[in-house]
């Protein structure tokens, strides 16, 4: 058994493999409360008789909550600790899941919604952290299995939810099933900070490269060029995942496409995550042609949305392949947060700011393209909106993707062509 000497914690092959136990864990707990409603909106809604706003609010709330407490969540980790914040994060997911799957009121439900979706927000920025400094030699490790679990905590409730409500007969019991998750993540989290295997980030670093008290402060992480189209590049990824999400199957369904095949294209398009989660963090973080492979993600959307514009009922499994290739754009967004910094600080700083301000691109995303429909009566118009969206996902994944660090840009006497930083 060993110590790290900068971060605190200790090391053996046993506490390596509970380390890598609980960010799979405490991962795939970051997407149930939000991925689990939905096969259950029908039921929810008659089970609380309500209105098409509120039914509308509730799907919305994942974009709006992660937008808004993002920003606490580095504070909370410089005031908390890695570990307490974490542990927060997976208490709140509990309650809300918990909690929302007994209470009566549809606002004691909605309430306890955004509890749930602000302790995923909180883990959404804080867990690359953990990543970053628990897994200091095994990048590609941490990575990949960070965005292998978000998925598979995405996919998991979509896909199972339902058979768990006709399997019990009760949608509380399928929406409530899936605490079991953050409570396991709690307490494998709690069983590895009792066995000394916890890093701490606040801890001096001037071995590891970190500044000293003397050095002067670095300029905030908006002034970065890099972290500004990072920002871009996670916000219209997002913006088109959270419209597929909500709308593709009602593209096809008026295309003339069953009910049940509709299903089964968005299930083509949202099993892109597994891939994606083991490819793209490869790309990114190895840079095997980073560039080029995010600029073939925006490509691969953009044919996907043409050919549901042009031929929606004629290959439509295609267009939900090239849509599903589309996807890797969001694990690479996650490695390029912990590729393209170096210190720490510049990594919780950077995932906030980026998550941050991208879930506000990805709560715009859905109303735009309603409001789009609405107005043109047809999916033309919103079609060609996600085409360009898709398009300046590519511009900006480009920018992203290229040389230098967030660190050289942020350094006070330096500027957007710092060096130093590997591509």
């Amino acid at each position: 058994m060993t110590t790290s000497p900068e971060l605190g914690f200790r090391r053996s092959r046993g506490l390596d493999v509970l380390a890598l136990a609980c960010l799979v864990l405490i991962a795939a707990s970051l997407r149930p409360a939000a991925s689990s409603l939905g096969p259950v909106l029908a039921e929810v809604s008659d089970g609380f008789s309500l209105a098409e706003w509120q039914t509308g609010l509730l799907t919305a709330l994942p974009g709006l909550v992660f937008a808004i407490c993002g920003i606490i969540a580095v504070p909370l980790l410089k005031r908390l600790g890695l570990f307490a914040s974490l542990a927060l994060s997976c208490s709140l997911i509990v309650l809300g899941v918990g909690l929302r799957a007994v209470v009566g009121e549809w606002t004691f439900f909605a309430l306890l919604t955004v509890l749930a979706l602000a302790g995923m927000s909180i883990g959404n920025v804080i867990l690359p952290v953990y990543v970053k400094t628990r897994f200091p030699h095994r990048p590609t490790l941490g990575a990949t299995t960070f965005t292998v679990s978000l998925g598979l905590g995405s996919m998991l409730p979509s896909l199972f939810t339902a058979p768990i409500v006709e399997a019990f007969g009760s949608w509380r019991f399928g929406l409530g099933f899936w605490l079991l998750i953050p409570a396991s993540a709690l307490i494998t989290w709690t069983a590895l900070r009792l066995l000394g295997s916890v890093p701490d980030p606040g801890r001096k670093r001037t071995e590891a490269g970190e500044e000293s008290q003397d050095a002067p402060p670095r300029r905030s992480v908006f002034t970065s060029p890099k972290a500004r189209y990072m920002a871009m590049f996670f916000g219209l990824q997002s913006a088109n995942a959270y419209v597929q999400f909500g709308w593709v199957p009602q593209i096809y369904r008026d295309a003339g496409l069953d009910p049940f095949l509709a299903g089964i294209m968005l299930t083509i398009v949202s099993f892109g995550g597994l891939p994606g989660g083991f490819l793209a963090p490869q790309i990114i973080v190895r840079n095997i042609a980073p560039r080029a492979f995010l600029v073939s993600f925006a490509v691969s959307a953009v044919a996907g949305y043409l050919g549901l514009l042009l031929a929606p009922d004629t290959l439509p499994a295609l267009w939900a392949v090239f849509l599903a290739y589309g996807g890797f754009a969001f694990p690479a967004a996650l490695a390029l947060i912990t590729s393209r910094t170096r210190n720490v600080s510049v990594t919780a700083s950077t995932s906030a700011f980026v998550q941050s301000t991208g879930y506000v691109l990805a709560a715009v995303g859905p109303l735009v393209v309603g409001g789009l429909l609405g107005w043109s009566g047809g999916w033309s118009v919103p079609l060609m909106f996600m085409v360009a969206v898709s398009a300046l996902m590519g511009i900006t994944g480009w920018a992203s993707a290229g040389p230098g660090s967030v660190d050289d840009e942020l350094e006070p006497h330096g500027g957007p062509g710092g060096t130093g930083a590997r591509d």
